[in-house]
């Protein structure tokens, strides 16, 4: 038997489970009365998918408002009690509830009371709601249009109603281009380089409060100052004329020198930043290189002052933006240097002709000084007419007249009378500047209206400053340069 029984191996016992057991009565009635089981429910008792009877015919629903108004509470809706929707009171030593008002306390607002799940309800006698005016001009019933008048605006009534005013987003914006930045993120954002600060710029408009001239109202010119300066400028020439070439060179370029400085002073209180260090360089390379090359050197220190002052914003000496500010430095140095650098070639000795330099340099400062001085006067006196109101409203037109004549005078008396010249070379020359020694001042008097400025410094008292002074005379030098030659005057 023990060499049959490898053939049959042992089946492992069964796991017992749980299923229907019957019970006698004696374990039913213990597990009664301990609530292990339950009895069976009632005949009337309602079972799983069992439907409730309906309402009886002729009774009322119950209350859904509360609180309930005065007639319903008076039995309006027969005995309602324990119904609910019903007030209800709170038992005696009961808090009130919130809204409630039996204590004596203070009225609660109604939004205060818990929610009632109340339908809104329509009682008989009551109008019903209007109707919204908007839709009063379109028709109850849809409309057949076969033809093109059936589509007019008139046909539709105001249909402005419909408009819709709202702002359109995304998508529906009309107002975007057809290279929108509508899916702008998600590019992933550029580095930018930290841009230089602005260059804060004070300009005036034409229309702006006129600034005062000297000499006008209170405050003004004094004029006892004013001639004692002029006639110690006429002094320091003179010495330096007597002295010769040479020095009276050193003069001119000191003075066009601190003219130069003087512009770069008030466009820096203007709020730009020019290259002053490179523009005065420039300025007095201009100056001396014009005296000992002539004509050849003004291309020369041009170039390369327009050149350096790129260079200059580029390699950041002067952070700040570059566009304004080079104009602004190359227009301080044309203005001030390359035009005073006509001094030097006015001066500059002429081979076997030593001196005519002092007297080509002295015609020009005499006509212009005749006319500025002549010009003040005549329009203090009975001046009534502005000649340029908007630029300087203290030049009139009796005083230009009146220098145009005594400058012309001067050329055809004065300087005539001086070799090189000749009575009709020298009128030239006096009708010539007195037609640009006012030019240059009123140029003058417009940048200062456009920065906002009574005078460009305060160098000379009673003056103002160096460029006040000699901004007829930087016009005038190249004019009588080239009227010279034109003339041929002492041989050129």
């Amino acid at each position: 038997m023990a060499e049959h029984d490898d053939d049959h191996p042992t089946q492992p016992p069964r796991q017992t489970s749980e299923g229907i057991r019957i019970i006698g009565a004696e374990e039913a009635a213990s597990a009664l009365e301990t609530g292990a089981a339950e009895g069976r429910r009632p005949a009337d008792a309602p079972r799983f998918g069992a439907v409730p009877e309906p309402p009886r015919v002729g009774s009322r629903p119950p209350a859904l408002r509360f609180p309930l108004d005065g007639d319903e509470e008076s039995g309006a809706y027969g005995d309602t009690e324990g119904v609910a929707g019903t007030r209800v009171e709170p038992p005696p030593g009961s808090r009130p509830l919130i809204g409630a008002s039996a204590s004596g306390g203070p009225e609660m607002p109604h939004w205060t009371e818990p929610p009632t799940g109340e339908v809104p309800r329509i009682l008989p006698g009551q109008p019903p709601p209007e109707e919204d005016p908007a839709w009063s001009g379109f028709t109850r019933a849809p409309r057949w249009r076969d033809s093109g008048e059936d589509w007019d605006e008139s046909a539709f009534g105001d249909a402005s109603t419909l408009a819709d005013d709202e702002t359109r987003l995304g998508a529906l914006d009309t107002s975007r281009t057809e290279h929108s930045d509508l899916y702008s993120f998600d590019d992933p954002p550029e580095p930018q380089a930290a841009a230089p600060p602005p260059t804060r710029i004070r300009t005036r408009a034409v229309g702006d409060q006129a600034v005062p001239r000297r000499g006008a109202g209170g405050g003004g010119r004094d004029n006892t100052q004013a001639a004692l300066i002029g006639a110690a400028l006429v002094l320091i020439y003179f010495i330096f004329s007597a002295l010769g070439p040479k020095f009276l060179i050193v003069l001119a370029a000191a003075v066009v020198t601190f003219l130069v400085a003087e512009l770069f002073a008030v466009l820096r209180r203007a709020g730009y930043k020019p290259a002053t260090l490179l523009g005065l360089v420039a300025t007095l390379a201009l100056m001396f290189g014009c005296y000992w090359k002539g004509e050849r050197a003004i291309p020369l220190v041009v170039a390369l002052m327009v050149i350096f002052t790129f260079v200059w914003y580029l390699a950041g000496v002067v952070h700040a933006r570059p566009t304004v500010n080079i104009a602004a430095t190359l227009m301080a140095f044309g203005w001030g240097g390359f035009l005073g650098a006509f001094a030097a070639l006015l001066v500059r000795p002429i081979p076997g002709h030593g001196r005519y330099g002092v007297t080509f340099l002295m015609a020009a400062i005499l006509c212009t000084v005749v006319n500025d001085v002549v010009a003040y006067g005549a329009g203090q006196a009975f001046g009534r007419t502005p000649l340029a109101p908007n630029v300087s409203p203290g030049k009139t037109w009796e005083g230009f007249g009146v220098a145009f004549v005594a400058t012309v005078l001067t050329g055809a008396g004065v300087i005539g009378s001086i070799h090189p010249f000749t009575h009709v070379k020298g009128l030239e020359v006096g009708l010539v500047i007195a037609l640009v020694a006012p030019l240059g001042d009123l140029c003058e008097s417009m940048i200062k209206r456009d920065i906002g400025l009574k005078d460009m410094g305060a160098a000379l008292p009673g003056h103002g400053g160096l460029a006040d002074r000699f901004d007829g005379l930087l016009f005038a030098l190249p004019t009588t340069y080239y009227l010279i030659q034109l003339l041929h005057v002492g041989g050129l």
